[in-house]
């Protein structure tokens, strides 16, 4: 465990990885009622993003438990940045609504998984490396990830995944120069951004193929984000029938999230009132 994290807010031991994701436990069943989101992007110039998460986390009674299922912030290339002073106002965010008793876990993202230990000092939130499998009321269990480890079929994007998160690109972060990170991140969003554009719609989505390697796991639901747009259905081959829920991105119109209370279903919130969850696009192979 990290030495740096607050002991109030424990990660189990490291579980089997799913999809090449490290997965972690935590007991949150004495909570009777759970906060989900995520894909925030937040940056230093979106104030009305900003704006928006502050009103949501305030809204959160405290000492609820909040996850954050990746891609808080729009990049985070480096352990420096948690002392650029634009960046801070983000960070002191989460220190102010952590010190009224919010609990909050972040799963890192594929934009934000050079958080670390010195961004959990400086806000108090929890950086989880991988996936969580939740404990919650009922013997219920729910299994969180960010969700681009579903989508097996974009070929290119695993493999720059895979070579973004090696132990060598990490040293490499903490090597170099902030602005020189910094250049290096934005090269590489705007690269993506000309990939996505090229892509087969179908070849982003999560495959069947990523939910046959999650039938053996216990969780009862699961959630994730990645996808930017909300949705659910049902696990493919699954004689479980289980659901997978999607969240939208949260952005400052909608404020998209989902809540669960006790062992009841994972619920849908947009436009500050409770939604159906709308049904999911096709699956890939």
């Amino acid at each position: 465990m990290n030495a740096s994290r607050p002991p109030e807010l424990p990660l189990g031991p490291p579980l089997t990885p799913v999809l090449g994701t490290p997965l972690f436990s935590v007991d949150l069943r004495a909570d009777p009622e759970l906060w989900l989101l995520s894909d925030l992007h937040l940056h230093p110039g979106d104030t009305a993003s900003f704006e928006a998460f502050d009103a949501w986390l305030d809204a959160v009674p405290a000492g609820a438990p909040v996850l954050i299922l990746g891609d808080l912030f729009e990049y985070w290339c480096s352990d420096k940045q948690s002392r650029d002073p634009r960046w801070r106002p983000l960070l002191d965010l989460l220190r102010r609504h952590v010190e009224r008793g919010l609990r909050i876990w972040i799963l890192h993202g594929n934009r934000d998984f050079l958080l670390g230990s010195k961004f959990e000092r400086a806000t108090g939130a929890v950086v989880v490396p991988g996936g969580l499998l939740v404990q919650r009321p009922g013997d219920m269990q729910l299994l969180c990830l960010h969700g681009d480890e579903l989508c097996l079929n974009d070929q290119a994007y695993q493999k720059a995944k895979r070579r973004l998160r090696s132990w060598w690109m990490r040293l490499l972060s903490r090597l170099l120069p902030y602005a020189l990170s910094k250049r290096i991140a934005g090269g590489l969003r705007e690269h993506s951004g000309k990939a996505i554009s090229a892509k087969e719609p179908l070849s982003m989505r999560p495959s069947q193929r990523a939910f046959r390697e999650l039938l053996a796991l216990p969780a009862q639901e699961l959630i994730f984000g990645h996808i930017h747009r909300a949705g659910h259905g049902l696990w493919p081959e699954d004689p479980k029938a289980r659901r997978y829920l999607i969240l939208p991105a949260f952005e400052a119109e909608a404020a998209g999230h989902a809540r669960q209370s006790s062992s009841q279903p994972i619920r849908y919130w947009s436009q500050g009132q409770e939604q159906p969850w709308p049904e999911d696009e096709e699956l890939g192979a």
